[in-house]
């Protein structure tokens, strides 16, 4: 089966079976890498045969999930994010505002439309 293009104005990009399976090997691979103390740079060339912009968006989506479990979820600071991972500190910042503001506007969306419903 033939994945479909990536088109990020098109949020009902639905990968192929195939390509979901390479995604989810990748960050296990990059998780796995991490465990071991490698850096996020060090993490990323362990999945160097994946196509240029598939290991580029895989690689931002894994910061984003390392941000969202070890910051959000087990309450890591910035700077101790930034040595793990050897990041810059103002990368993981703005990766982590957006990550706020894109929640408060998924919330402000949901409650919009079920204020919506409720009137109609």
């Amino acid at each position: 089966m033939a994945s479909k293009k990536y088109d990020e104005e098109n949020e009902d990009f639905l990968p192929s079976p195939e390509d979901e399976m390479l995604y989810e090997q990748a960050l296990r691979r990059l998780r796995l890498e991490i465990d071991k103390g490698r850096t996020y740079d060090q993490a990323c060339k362990s999945i160097a045969g994946i196509e240029g912009k598939l290991q580029d968006d895989i690689g931002e989506d894994f910061l984003r999930i390392i941000i969202a479990e070890r910051h959000f979820g087990e309450g890591y600071g910035i700077d101790d994010l930034a040595l793990l991972l050897d990041v810059s500190y103002d990368k993981i910042e703005v990766i982590r505002d957006y990550m706020l503001r894109d929640i408060g506007n998924s919330l402000t969306r949901e409650k919009r439309r079920l204020v919506s419903t409720a009137t109609h």
